[in-house]
């Protein structure tokens, strides 16, 4: 076990389902006889999504909530491997929506969810190895989603096969219940399933391994578990000097569970943690360990722009990394358990978690499962995810349209009760909407509310947050969703107040922090066709940071920067809301209607720098400091003059950041650079590839709409192609991409053989670019 590792599971085999499945886009009559001829079906791979496959179309009848995305019925189909030894269980992180299993025809379950991971004993179906395992997916019923939710198997698929005396499904439960710098307390509870006809006499052995493969705690139980019974065994083990999971180090710990049956190792199960303690508070905001965190967060939807909603770990991961460049250090899952890989992530690269269960509860056509369905796919989600240290809150809903009814605290007490039931460990939370109608009225509501949550989330309030406090609601506080820039009026949510909602957050202490709408464009909720998504976020769907976000970085980050931004009413952007935008501005030093007429530019520079000097061809322009901003952005008005422009941060009198923006030629060339020079030869793992239109000096052109067209030969292939643009009409699974503000990206996915990698980009009159990169090893 190399350093940070995750222990091996040696007595239990776990397979990704990847390979050989069939997939048929429309519904087939007898869809699960596993004599069907399916031989002309469609090859695909899953995780697999065929909404974003298109076509795109404004009568598609997902509308603009779906992003005019198709939907519809689709069949998948493959044999389960020959070699079936053991208990063979099937887990599904995720197929949207309304899906039928079927093994060698018989039916195995059906669930309404679309994000629930399920699981299913396939023992009791007589399989061994060979059968034809079938799925049907229904995502033809409109509406069911306010966003884009992509159709198909769009998480991953396994088979788990064990033996028949073994730990159930996401069966431990890893609590810390005390710890500081010198001693850590846990309390394991594991759930032992006995599936043989008769009793079994059986053991637990339980190790705490830190990040270095050694084992720090141990404990040990032995047991009689009944047949086709199960039997949870508590467990308490102490860990000396541990390290403990923080933003800064989040440091993991694993729980290492083996089953013994007759003296021998029948069974091992090893669970990722984090040893940390945390606390919420009315009065001073969040605790982790006992030091005091501000969440700097953002709302995250599913998909990833052009890959849709079948999205790769490395997506995942770039995405992550990017928002943590600015800042970043909170997600709230909207409105929906993630897949596991997210949280896998926020646990090791140091993020703080609200997961989230539901949306709307009966509204968007849930009325027809939810009662039958929520306990099931509440369970689903906290089951699965409490092991994560990263998670500080459950969520069990986001703004029912009857907020505030005598029904709707109904439900809201039956969710959160469950929830406290289920995981005791964490508060529970509901994303309360700015309904009230006014300052008594939203006060009113978030009483009711307030009965039966731990923490108020609040969407939309921050105007209202020091009512609140006077009123007595006495709750800790959230801003579970927050506009980019403008803030609600005093009596009403949509206003456009140019005072930034983060200034509700860092100027009242008992506010914990706050989470952006959004943190990333997504596809869905969208304006008029041919728009497709939601255009308002900080960062786009290529993944590339919107000018406006150094605003964000300036409030959020701990590193010195600056940055400069344009006013500039010219610059193209998607349809968006507007009380959800920025004001327009650019990048970019590129004003040619300016040149020669000495007309004023518009800028203004982020930082969190004392003070910012600027340069305009090497001409002092003037000093400005920070401090003397109400708004932490510092305003300038400059003759344009083409060249150069520069502005330099500095702390006690020293250069501690710069910025600079050069004026672009004529556009000439088609610069390549890929975000990694190495890839893992897996079929899965990503390189983004960012095409950009320049002059012949190498500066961005930022007005550049050139058609580029990729190629990809060696050990992978494009999977999608994205500009940012959501009004654009290209599709995105192609090899080509207009440039939209000079740049558009190609995503190209490795394949299994590995070896040296060529992305090759060319346009229409410009020089053309390629890129080199190796899949599976250096070259």
């Amino acid at each position: 076990m190399t350093a940070g590792s995750r222990p091996s599971e040696e007595h239990r085999r776990t397979r990704r389902l990847e390979q050989g499945w069939r997939f048929h886009r429309g519904d087939v009559e007898n869809g699960e006889d596993p004599s069907l001829d399916d031989s002309e079906w469609e090859a695909v791979e899953v995780p697999h999504d065929w909404s974003i496959e298109g076509p795109w179309d404004p009568d598609n009848p997902g509308d603009q909530q779906q992003g005019f995305a198709p939907g519809g019925i689709g069949w998948y189909r493959r044999e389960l491997p020959d070699d079936v030894d053991g208990e063979p269980t099937l887990r599904l992180d995720g197929v949207y929506r309304n899906f039928d299993v079927y093994v060698d025809g018989e039916h195995v379950g059906h669930r309404p969810y679309g994000y629930s991971t399920v699981t299913y004993d396939l023992d009791e179906f007589g399989v061994s190895g060979g059968e034809t395992l079938a799925v049907r997916v229904d995502n033809d019923e409109y509406p069911h989603s306010r966003w884009y939710t992509g159709s198909g198997i769009y998480r991953n698929a396994y088979l788990i096969e064990t033996d028949s005396v073994a730990i159930t499904p996401f069966g431990t439960d890893v609590r810390t219940t005390a710890a500081n710098g010198h001693r850590a307390e846990v309390q394991v509870l594991t759930e032992v399933e006995n599936a043989e006809s008769g009793a079994v006499d059986c053991a637990l052995e339980t190790d705490i391994v830190d990040e270095d493969g050694e084992i720090v705690a141990t404990a040990g139980s032995e047991t009689t578990v009944e047949p086709d019974e199960a039997h949870e065994f508590e467990q308490r083990l102490s860990v000396a000097d541990p390290d403990r999971w923080t933003l800064n180090e989040p440091t993991r710990h694993f729980v290492r569970s083996v089953v013994y049956r007759d003296g021998e190792p029948v069974d091992d199960y090893v669970t990722p943690f984090g040893i940390r303690t945390f606390e919420w508070t009315s009065d001073q905001g969040f605790y982790l360990n006992g030091d005091p965190v501000t969440m700097k967060g953002v709302n995250l939807h599913h998909d990833a722009g052009c890959l849709g909603a079948a999205v790769p770990e490395r997506a995942l991961e770039r995405r992550l990394e990017t928002l943590q460049d600015i800042g970043c250090n909170a997600i709230r899952m909207s409105h929906n358990p993630p897949q596991p890989e997210l949280l896998d992530l926020c646990d090791r690269m140091g993020f703080l978690v609200v997961d989230e269960a539901f949306d709307k509860w009966r509204h968007e056509g849930a009325d027809e499962w939810f009662d039958e369905w929520w306990r099931r796919d509440l369970a689903a989600m906290i089951d699965r995810d409490r092991n994560h240290p990263s998670i500080v809150c459950w969520s069990v809903g986001n703004e029912s349209y009857d907020q505030g009814d005598d029904s709707m605290l109904d439900d809201l007490a039956m969710l959160t009760e469950a929830t406290a039931e289920m995981d005791p460990t964490r508060p529970v939370t509901y994303g309360a909407a700015p309904w009230g109608g006014d300052t008594a009225g939203m006060i009113a509501q978030l009483e009711d509310i307030g009965e039966h949550v731990d923490v108020l989330s609040c969407n939309y309030q921050e105007q209202w947050f020091e009512a609140f406090r006077e009123a007595g609601l006495d709750k800790p506080i959230i801003s579970s969703e927050a506009k980019p820039f403008f803030l609600g009026g005093e009596d009403e949510d949509i206003g456009f107040i140019a005072e930034n909602p983060w200034f509700g957050v860092a100027d009242n202490d008992f506010v914990a922090g706050q989470f952006i709408w959004s943190g990333i464009d997504y596809l869905g909720e969208s304006r008029e066709w041919p728009n497709k998504g939601w255009a308002t976020g900080l960062i786009d769907t290529t993944g590339a940071p919107k000018p406006e976000t150094g605003f964000h970085e300036s409030v959020w980050s701990e590193e010195p920067m600056v940055q400069i931004a344009a006013f500039d009413q010219d610059r193209e952007r998607p349809a968006g809301r507007p009380n959800w935008s920025w004001p327009a501005v650019s990048e970019h030093w590129t004003f040619p209607d300016r040149d020669g007429s000495r007309d004023f530019v518009h800028l203004v520079t982020f930082t969190n720098c004392e003070t910012v000097e600027l340069y305009r061809n090497g001409e002092w322009m003037g000093e400005r400091e920070l401090a003397d901003t109400t708004d932490r952005m510092i305003e300038w008005y400059i003759p344009y003059e083409a060249g150069s422009l520069r502005a330099v941060g500095k702390e006690d009198g020293e250069v501690v950041a710069e910025h600079e923006l050069e004026t672009a030629g004529e556009p000439d060339r088609v610069e390549l650079e890929a975000d990694r020079e190495t890839i893992a030869a897996d079929g899965r793992d990503l390189v983004y590839v960012e095409a950009t239109v320049t002059d012949d000096e190498g500066v961005r052109v930022p007005r550049a709409d050139d058609e580029i067209r990729f190629s990809a030969a060696g050990a992978g292939e494009i999977v999608g192609v994205d500009n940012g643009d959501l009004d654009s009409n290209e599709p995105y699974v192609a090899e080509s991409r207009s440039a939209y503000h000079g740049t558009c990206i190609a995503v190209v996915q490795a394949d299994r053989d590995g070896g040296p990698l060529e992305i090759t980009a060319e346009a229409d009159g410009l020089d053309g670019d390629s890129v080199r990169v190796a899949v599976g090893a250096d070259d």
